[in-house]
């Protein structure tokens, strides 16, 4: 009576309401009594009782009993026999469901998906253990074709789950899932899983893509919508920056209050890195044609980890593992170096590469593993979308923004003029410069462009400044004035000055000015210094004068005043990197740099050196896993930089406010 009590209060009993005769409990009863003596005689006795009562609700756990008993022994085929004798003979019995998930089971280790999902059909959860209830979660999410069904299960799995490792593993599966989809499936994931943690998660992707496409509605919907649902902490930090980013973008303006000025950054000064811990990745291209370049940012890393510090104890230098993998600058070099670190449980992100290609190969494999990569390129595409990805380098986005900004605030310009070559540089810039004019209320009056091989740009000069759309009678008129403009040139000081006025002052036909029509304060002009030096004496002598020349990084070099001379004086232009600063932490970093290496450290060195910053800093503050890396780097704001004062953007793509730099006196100097 023993055994029949068991049965009875165990989960291999049949159903109180189920016709089961007395003879039937008692063979069964008889069957299992050996089972812990003897389990090859246990065995033998259900097979018999099964022959002997085929039609007994009972039989369908003597068949549970003997499946389990075949798996123990590695008998998938007869295991699986088994429990699809249950399903078809008993399919509204009380094991039946058990039945289901063993099956569903050895069919997933046999990699049968659609096998599974039938097996699993007709599956009623609430019929099983709570063990049996997680396997069936798990099997019916990697199964699943559809990834918001999966998703749907994952979240019942993750919701049944008390272990945070576990939970953890969870949402990375479904992180994964989530990254490649539209709004629209996202939506659909929330409204699947709500009110279950991954629903706050898939409203917060959904708006992260709004923001990114600038529908602030939607955006704000979707964080509201978040908001009120639960979410795993990790996620709080992403919420409350996307709302941040909302504000920011609705309001018109650029988030220049996400950073400070240098001279703030300085006051402010830098963290200590001293008691940083840990192991850094490097993945840089230190062979083939790019490898000066790779060189110059791994000597950026080494100097930023103390590597070469002689003038601190070791006790207070960062202690950092660099493991350094050089990726040739290929694409596949790149990744594979980037898998093999992510492999390295010690290394907690990874800094690199340079190039475009590189990047986003290795961006696509650091998603993957779930690795922080922060990326030396300047290509926004390369973080966006991505949630361990980051991007560091100064984009021409921060040169525009820094060069409009400072225009209108501090030089009082409201009026613009763009003079472009036609090429992706030129064309990407102007389109940005002049985005952010307008962002400021601000406009542009004037625009012209040249063929980018072009030396003489006279006629697009001339397009500048309204000469383009001349009338005969305005053509006969500025004809006659440059007459008289050439004849002063033979007539004394004094006279050539009235003469030349008053060639300036001749009007049109209707009492316009003619041109040149200088009504703009400033000159916007994307190019390489080499251009610039060309440029910059014709617009004298077309008499475009009187506007304050603007220009990008390409214009950083001691040639543009050693040759464009006074044609350049009181030029404003951005700058990457500028040694030469008299702000004390870029300053030590330069003269630490020319020390240890014994030559100036260029943008590629400044910028690995604020990364590896980056890291060291996070590492100093405690952090100890690769997620807790990527959580505290969306959170940075006015980093100070020695490329740049940085904020991290919740998309991973760090804003950059660049050096200012202007001609004073001949001179190269820091304009802020």
């Amino acid at each position: 009576m023993f055994a029949l009590g068991w049965l009875a209060c165990s989960g291999f009993g049949p159903r109180m309401d189920a016709k089961v005769s007395e003879s039937e409990r008692r063979d069964y009863a008889d069957a299992i009594s050996v089972l812990a003596d003897d389990p090859a005689e246990a065995e033998q006795r259900l097979v018999a009782f099964i022959q002997k009562w085929p039609r007994s609700p009972i039989s369908g756990d003597a068949s549970i009993r003997l499946a389990e008993m075949a798996l123990a022994r590695g008998d998938q085929d007869d295991a699986l026999r088994r429990y699809y004798f249950v399903i078809r003979r008993f399919p509204d019995g009380n094991r039946v469901d058990s039945a289901r998930v063993g099956a569903a089971s050895i069919e997933f280790d046999r990699g049968n998906e659609d096998a599974v999902m039938r097996a699993l059909e007709r599956l009623q959860p609430r019929r099983l253990s709570d063990a049996e209830r997680q396997r069936a979660s798990r099997l019916f999410a990697e199964a699943a074709r559809n990834p918001v069904a999966r998703i749907r299960w994952l979240a019942t799995l993750r919701a049944a789950e008390s272990d945070e490792r576990v939970r953890a593993r969870i949402d990375s599966q479904i992180d994964d899932l989530l990254a490649p989809m539209d709004r629209a499936q996202l939506a659909r994931v929330a409204e699947r899983v709500e009110p279950e943690i991954p629903a706050a998660r898939a409203l917060l992707a959904a708006a992260e893509r709004a923001l990114d496409l600038s529908d602030f509605e939607a955006a704000r919907r979707g964080i509201k919508s978040a908001s009120r649902l639960p979410m795993a902490p990790a996620y709080a930090a992403r919420l409350a920056l996307a709302a941040d980013r909302l504000r920011v973008l609705k309001s018109g303006r650029a988030d220049t209050e996400f950073f400070p000025t240098f001279e703030d950054a300085a006051r402010a000064g830098l963290p200590s890195t001293g008691s940083a811990r840990g192991s850094i990745g490097v993945v840089l291209p230190l062979s083939g044609n790019f490898a000066a370049f790779g060189q110059e940012a791994l000597r950026g890393i080494l100097l930023a980890a103390g590597t070469f510090d002689a003038r601190h104890p070791v006790e207070r230098r960062p202690r950092i593992r660099i493991e350094i993998r050089d990726s040739g600058g290929s694409p596949g070099l790149a990744a594979a170096a980037v898998r093999e670190l992510a492999k390295e449980k010690r290394v907690t992100a990874i800094i690199g590469p340079l190039l475009s290609k590189e990047c986003e190969a290795a961006a696509v494999t650091a998603e993957i593993q779930r690795v922080p990569l922060l990326a030396l390129t300047s290509r926004q595409e390369v973080a966006s979308g991505r949630s361990y990805v980051f991007r560091v380098r100064t984009t021409p986005s921060d040169e525009a923004q820094t060069l409009a900004d400072y225009a209108m605030r501090k030089l009082g310009a409201q009026r613009f003029a763009i003079l472009y070559p036609r090429d992706v540089y030129g064309r990407g810039l102007s389109g940005l410069f002049w985005s952010a004019v307008e962002e400021r209320g601000g406009r542009v009056v004037a625009l012209a462009s040249y063929d980018a091989e072009a030396t003489d740009f006279g006629s697009s000069i001339r397009r500048l400044v309204g000469y383009e759309l001349l009338s005969s009678e305005e053509k006969a008129l500025i004809a006659e004035r440059e007459k008289l403009i050439r004849s002063a040139r033979r007539l004394p000081t004094e006279q050539a000055a009235l003469l030349r006025e008053e060639a300036r002052s001749m009007l049109g036909p209707t009492d316009e000015p003619l041109p040149p029509i200088i009504d703009f304060d400033a000159i916007f002009i994307p190019e390489s210094h080499e251009k610039v030096v060309l440029i910059a004496p014709q617009l004298a002598f077309h008499e475009a004068t009187g506007a304050i020349l603007l220009g990008t990084d390409a214009w950083n070099h001691p040639d543009l005043v050693s040759i464009a001379r006074k044609h350049v004086e009181g030029a404003y232009f951005t700058a990457s990197y500028y040694g030469d600063s008299s702000v004390g932490y870029v300053r030590e970093f330069a003269d630490r740099y020319v020390e240890t290496f014994g030559a100036p450290a260029d943008d590629f060195s400044a910028s690995a050196y604020d990364a590896a910053n980056l890291l060291l800093i996070q590492l100093a503050r405690g952090a100890t896993s690769r997620r807790d890396v990527r959580d505290r780097l969306l959170d940075v704001k006015g980093f100070s930089g020695v490329s740049g004062v940085l904020s991290m953007r919740p998309d991973g793509n760090a804003r950059k406010r660049p050096f200012l730099l202007r001609v004073r006196r001949g001179q190269i100097v820091e304009a802020d």
